[in-house]
């Protein structure tokens, strides 16, 4: 049994929703650079495991996403502190 088969019979196995992805995959997923990845990894921001190569579950994946998610609240534009000064040299 290999690394890979091992981990997704841990995960819920091969039918289950959980499919190992290696990081070029989820750097195409995530729209972004290998290294990148390698930096979220790295950071500990992404869950993966270490076989002989790197993998990372579906799972990990969404569980990084939902943690980036932004809460869209009410759009409030910054007020300016002062008046904006009057030009005296032009005039309309």
């Amino acid at each position: 049994m290999s690394c890979e088969e091992t981990i997704a019979d841990g995960l819920g196995g091969r039918n289950g929703k959980s499919r190992m992805l290696k990081v070029a995959q989820v750097a195409q997923r995530l729209n972004c650079s290998i290294s990148t990845v390698y930096g979220l990894l790295d950071s500990g921001k992404l869950g993966h495991y270490r076989c002989p190569g790197v993998r990372i579950s579906e799972e990990q994946i969404a569980a990084f996403l939902e943690g980036t998610k932004k809460e869209q609240g009410p759009v409030s534009l910054p007020r300016p502190s002062s008046p904006r000064p009057r030009l005296k040299h032009i005039t309309i």
